[in-house]
């Protein structure tokens, strides 16, 4: 029996760049909850970027796995559960940005910065739908205050150059490519939503997990049940229980009615 569904954002609940949410998503919602079902959050996100972009256009959550699964908060937006990046990666991230020049951002707790704006940065941010954070000249902070996720935006860096100089930390490639969310090693999208579990007493047969990234394929593939978007990538096809249409066909709603047998 479903008894909790985790929801990825973008390309999910909602399209990249278009603003606000579709009425299909809303009755996706409004079906869970009519069954008592809880529903949650879990994004690569910031709080800050949901908030400030509505993101979400009103919808409210039981609870939130933000940073890929590094910062987990209740419904009340208060953290239960934090995994920031060892110190010894934020500096080692620091020492290759001023070798090779990318633009960096870090993401803590209560602020989100970039080290300078470039084309790279400016290009995707704009694919989705979200404004430039502010610019951070003393990029050093990071090594005082906590850091749950690091991107660098760069087409010439590579999964396996930045894995060999950041040992302790998860490179999730974005959609389409051209920057990295990097995280702690082990901590994706499965662990915060396990560390939910364990928080409200779920077991793995009674959640269900939708998304359509890179990123989504550690929970897809942990849930009990594991849904893609049609508009998902082949590899987080294939790691799917059921493959759901896309988001301009209301692919979310389609999912959550395949998931209403399990309720």
């Amino acid at each position: 029996m479903i008894k909790a569904i985790f929801f990825d954002i973008d390309g999910t609940l909602r399209d990249f760049t278009e603003k606000g949410i579709r009425p299909g998503t809303r009755q996706a919602i409004d079906l869970a909850r009519g069954h008592g079902v809880r529903c949650f959050i879990a994004t690569g996100r910031h709080l800050l970027e949901i908030q400030e972009e509505n993101l979400l256009d009103g919808l409210i959550f039981d609870g939130y796995v933000l940073l890929n699964g590094s910062l987990c908060l209740d419904g009340r937006l208060s953290p239960f559960y934090e995994n920031p990046v060892p110190v010894s990666q934020v500096q080692a991230m620091l020492a290759l940005q001023k070798e090779l020049g990318f633009s960096l951002l870090f993401m803590e707790k209560d602020a989100l910065y970039v080290s300078h704006v470039t084309p790279q940065l400016e290009k995707l941010q704009a694919q989705i739908g979200t404004a430039i954070p502010p610019v951070e000249p003393h990029m050093e902070r990071g090594l005082v205050h906590p850091v749950y996720q690091m991107s660098p935006f760069s087409e010439k860096l590579t999964p396996e150059f930045l894995a060999s100089r950041l040992p302790l930390c998860d490179i999730t490639s974005w959609h389409d490519g051209g920057a990295y969310d990097i995280t702690p090693r082990g901590g994706d999208k499965r662990l915060g939503i396990q560390k939910v579990m364990e928080y409200y007493g779920y077991s793995r047969r009674e959640i269900a997990a939708i998304g359509d990234g890179y990123n989504d394929i550690p929970m897809i593939l942990y849930a009990g049940i594991g849904i893609a978007m049609g508009n998902g990538n082949d590899q987080v096809k294939a790691a799917a229980d059921f493959v759901t249409d896309s988001i301009e066909r209301d692919g979310l709603l389609r999912g959550v009615e395949y998931l209403s047998r399990f309720f």
